[in-house]
C-alpha cells in the first residue's frame, strides 16, 4: 500500500519521521513531503499565495510518481490540502484519513472554523510558530527537537474555500482526545458528531504524529486493504 502523509501548520515532512518508519517497516511505500514554505522549503513561504499551491504540489507528487490506491493522510491544517487533493484526483485515492484535521464543510474556508473575524488577514501574512512546552504530550528532548524545526505558516491557504470529497473516496475521521478547545479540528469534530458520522478517538494530544507515532501508525494500518495471498510475496 502507498501512503502520502501531509503535515500540519508550522511543521514539515519531518513531523512524520517516526510514523513513516513504522509504515516502512510494515512493508509500505511512504511519502511525507514538506509543503512549500515548510520544513526544508521554509525559505519559500512567500510563494504560498493560496491553497492551490499546496494542492498542486501534492497532486504533482502523486501523478509524477504514478501513485495509485493511495492512503492520503492530512494532519491538522494538512486536512485542507488532502481534501483538495482528493477532490482533484479521486481516481488515485483509496482512503482519505483526516487526523485531528481542519476539514471545513464544502465551500467553507479554514478561517470559518472558529469565531468570526471583523475582516480577514492579508493573504500574504504569515503566522509565527509558537514553541511547544515540555510536559503534557512532550518530554524535554522532544520539545527541544520540535522547537528547533518549527517555521512560520502562511495565511493564504486558510482564505480559500475547500471543495467536497467525491463519494468514491472513502473517508476516515480520527480525533485526538487531548486536543485543546478552540483548535480547528474541534470544530470539525463537532460537525461530524452532529451529522452522526463515525469517527475514531486516539488517546493522544493534537501533535500525535510526533508524540504518539505508534498509535497513529496502528490507526493507519488498520484502514488499509490487505493484499491477496497471491500478492503477499511481491510487496
Amino acid at each position: 500500500m502507498t501512503f502520502v502523509l501531509v503535515h500540519g501548520a508550522f511543521r514539515g515532512g519531518w513531523a512524520w519521521r517516526e510514523v513513516r518508519a513504522r509504515l516502512v517497516m510494515a512493508g509500505h511505500d511512504v511519502h511525507a513531503p514538506s509543503l512549500v514554505g515548510a520544513g526544508e522549503l521554509s525559505s519559500r513561504v512567500g510563494d504560498v499565495t493560496g491553497l492551490g499551491v499546496w494542492t498542486d504540489q501534492v497532486v504533482d507528487l502523486i501523478e509524477l510518481e504514478d501513485l495509485r490506491d493511495v492512503v492520503l493522510v492530512g494532519h491538522s491544517q494538512g486536512g485542507l490540502v488532502t481534501t483538495s487533493v482528493a477532490n482533484r484526483i479521486p481516481e488515485r485515492i483509496a482512503t482519505l484519513v483526516h487526523l485531528d484535521a481542519a476539514v471545513p464543510a464544502p465551500g467553507e474556508r479554514a478561517i470559518d472554523l472558529g469565531p468570526s473575524m471583523p475582516e480577514p488577514p492579508p493573504r500574504d501574512a504569515v503566522v509565527p510558530p509558537r514553541a511547544v512546552e515540555p510536559g503534557g504530550e512532550y518530554d524535554d528532548a522532544l520539545a527541544a527537537w520540535v522547537n528547533a524545526r518549527l517555521c512560520p505558516s502562511p495565511v493564504g491557504p486558510a482564505l480559500d474555500p475547500v471543495p467536497a470529497v467525491p463519494d468514491r473516496v472513502d473517508e476516515v475521521f480520527a480525533f485526538c482526545a487531548g486536543t485543546p478547545a478552540g483548535y480547528p479540528s474541534t470544530y470539525t469534530r463537532a460537525r461530524i458528531q452532529a451529522a452522526g458520522r463515525d469517527f475514531t478517538e486516539l488517546d493522544a494530544g493534537h501533535d500525535a504524529p510526533l508524540t504518539a507515532p505508534a498509535l497513529v501508525a496502528d490507526l493507519l494500518l488498520s484502514h488499509i486493504t490487505p493484499l491477496p495471498p497471491s500478492m503477499e510475496g511481491s510487496r
